[in-house]
């Protein structure tokens, strides 16, 4: 038997001893199995919700610890009795439901021990701080608070210690970050219905008791399905920035370009479009190899985007090819940026490996820009091949240039 195995089977001995062995229940019969039905009724029936939470990488499915009320009702064998009848249950529907449900029967055994040890200590911990917290204002209230975090962070101990048992947590800043998953607003409410939950049973107030399931049930029922629809926008972003984004450099790839060109295509904004080409960028690649050439394409990334404004957009629009769409600014304001651009470019290098030594490789690059007003789709796909026939006059002049067309003026010039 592994560890894993052990620690389960033992923190489940150890609470069915002391549930057997502490004491008889608290109540009545006939009252604490009405209480168990209706509390093995309505946590089952949340159970169906099939809310899942993130723990370390694992999903794992997410129910509120109705637990500590029946604990302080009627004591670790009530407590004990009620987690072997829901976790049972619940089991056994989500076997007879779901076909791709695989946990196996172990599993019960390791929710009953953890719950049921977290709960029966949380029993002990109110009869020894009740009289403490009597006299003060909202004391039974704030003792709720304490056992409520005192529960959570008993299960949460219990969870990663199963965790370390199975290596999903290896080391002792995973183990310290784990305690992240606690959402302050949760445990509240987690206080709170368990609060109201007890002080019902104490008086015998069924039907404010299954209000208060019926209440917490609808609730979560309202907002479950917002929360999962923002899982699933937050989802979709997430792969659409992936679909948009060029793998390699960071930068957003032509896709995207094309996206941005149909959306500004009805502004009718005037923006400058820069094509860029990294200079000789073969050579790069045949002296070193295409790792060095990749670094390379990293840096340019890197360094255009330090010369970006806020409204300004960068595409890796093909190979060493970058485009840019220069906005809020007028033609000569661009010409000033991009020669500014050019210079610092010639006094930058990049620093990477190549043979197991260090290089440094300095590089250059052409750029032309085309300045024009834009009216539709057509005239922005039309600009980018005017400023892409503007960077090749900037190779065929020498490299390391700018050329530039103010639509605006009908005029052209380079740099420098």
């Amino acid at each position: 038997m592994n560890k894993q195995n052990l620690h389960i089977f033992f923190l489940f001995f150890i609470s069915i001893y002391i549930a057997v062995f502490s004491q008889k229940l608290d109540v009545s019969t006939s009252h604490f199995l009405l209480a168990v039905g209706i509390f093995v009724f309505f946590s089952v029936v949340y159970s169906q919700q099939r809310i899942k939470i993130q723990y370390s990488g694992t999903e794992l499915d997410y129910a509120i610890n109705y637990g500590m009320a029946i604990a302080l009702f009627a004591g670790p064998l009530g407590v004990v009795i009620y987690e072997v009848s829901y976790q049972v249950l619940v089991h056994s529907i989500k076997k007879w439901r779901y076909p791709d449900y695989r946990k196996p029967f172990l599993y019960i055994f390791y929710n009953i021990s953890i719950y049921s040890f977290a709960n029966i200590t949380c029993y002990y911990l109110y009869g020894l701080f009740e009289p403490y917290f009597s006299n003060i204002p909202f004391g039974f209230w704030l003792l709720f608070a304490v056992l409520v975090f005192i529960t959570n962070f008993l299960t949460d101990t219990f969870i990663l210690t199963h965790f370390i048992f199975t290596q999903k947590i290896s080391n002792l800043k995973e183990a310290i970050h784990f305690y992240d998953n606690w959402n302050v607003l949760d445990l509240g409410k987690t206080g709170l219905i368990n609060g109201f939950l007890f002080i019902f049973l104490v008086e015998g107030q069924w039907e404010l008791l299954i209000g208060i399931f019926a209440l917490n049930y609808f609730v979560s029922q309202s907002i479950f399905p917002i929360i999962q629809n923002l899982k699933d926008k937050g989802d979709r972003d997430k792969y659409m920035e992936l679909a948009y984004r060029d793998a390699l450099t960071g930068a957003n790839n032509r896709a995207f370009m094309d996206l941005k060109m149909e959306e500004l295509s009805n502004k009718g904004e005037t923006f400058g479009i820069v094509v860029a080409d990294i200079d000789r960028f073969k050579t790069v690649n045949d002296t070193y190899n295409h790792a060095v050439g990749d670094e390379v394409l990293r840096h340019f990334t890197a360094f255009l985007k330090s010369h970006l404004r806020e409204d300004d957009l960068l595409f890796r629009s093909g190979g060493e090819e970058f485009t840019l769409f220069l906005r809020q600014s007028t033609f000569e304001e661009i010409c000033e940026r991009l020669e500014r651009l050019r210079i610092d470019l010639n006094d930058s290098y990049v620093v990477t490996d190549f043979n197991e030594e260090e290089v440094k490789i300095s590089y250059t690059a052409s750029f032309g820009l085309y300045y024009k007003k834009f009216n539709d789709h057509p005239s922005i796909e039309k600009g980018y091949i005017y400023a892409d026939n503007l960077l090749f006059k900037s190779k065929r002049s020498g490299r390391n240039r700018i050329t530039a067309e103010n639509n605006m003026e009908s005029n052209e010039f380079v740099h420098p």
